[in-house]
C-alpha cells in the first residue's frame, strides 16, 4: 500500500525532530544529575536540565497547538482500524510527554531548586524528603516510559519503511523538504 508522497510541512518536521532531540538531551542530563558530585557541578547540571525542560514544555505546547491547527490528515487508504491505532498511539505519546513535563514541574516546585546560583525557587515542603524523592522517581519512571514509547514509535517507522515500503517515514524525514518542493 503506497502512501501519497506529500510530506509533512517543515514546521511539523522541525517540531517532531526538535522534540525528540530535546527529550534525548534532557534524558541524558537527567541521568547525569546522579553522577555529578554535589555542589556547583550538580547545581549547574540540574539547572540546565530544568531550564531545557521548561523549553521542552513550551515546545510541546506549541507542537500540540500546531498539530491541532495544521496537522496533516491521514491518507484515505489509512482510514480504517490502523488509523485508529495510530491515533491512539500518538495520543498516548502526547499524554506521556505532558505527564513527563508536568511531573518535572511538580517535582521542582515541591523540592525547590537553586538555578545557576542566581535564582532560588523555595521548596513547597522542605522537610518532606520522602515526597520529594517520590516525585523525582515518578518523573524518572515517566521519562523511561516515554523513551520506550519513542523507541516503539521509531520501530514502527522503520517497519513501515523496510517492510511495508509505504513512504510513511519519508514524509517525516527532514531531507524530504527539498524533494517535496519538486512534487
Amino acid at each position: 500500500m503506497q502512501v501519497p508522497d506529500r510530506a509533512y510541512d517543515p514546521a511539523t518536521r522541525w517540531l517532531h525532530w526538535g522534540s525528540a532531540a530535546f527529550f534525548l538531551l534532557l534524558f541524558g542530563l537527567g541521568l547525569a544529575i546522579d553522577w555529578v558530585p554535589r555542589g556547583e557541578p550538580k547545581i549547574m547540571v540540574r539547572s540546565v536540565h530544568i531550564v531545557l525542560g521548561l523549553l521542552l514544555t513550551l515546545l510541546l505546547v506549541y507542537r500540540m497547538v500546531w498539530r491541532r491547527r495544521h496537522g496533516l490528515e491521514l491518507p484515505a487508504v489509512y482510514l480504517d482500524w490502523r488509523a485508529k491505532g495510530v491515533e491512539v498511539f500518538h495520543l498516548g505519546l502526547y499524554l506521556v510527554m505532558v505527564a513527563m513535563v508536568t511531573s518535572g514541574i511538580v517535582a521542582v516546585w515541591f523540592r525547590g531548586v537553586n538555578l545557576f546560583d542566581l535564582l532560588t525557587i523555595p521548596a513547597f515542603d522542605p522537610s518532606n524528603k520522602p515526597m520529594r524523592r517520590l516525585l523525582v522517581n515518578i518523573h524518572e519512571i515517566i521519562a523511561y516510559g516515554l523513551l520506550g514509547l519513542a523507541a516503539l514509535h521509531a520501530l514502527f517507522a522503520l517497519w513501515h519503511h523496510y517492510r511495508l515500503k509505504d513512504g510513511v517515514l519519508q514524509r517525516m524525514w527532514p531531507s524530504l523538504q527539498h524533494k517535496s518542493a519538486e512534487l
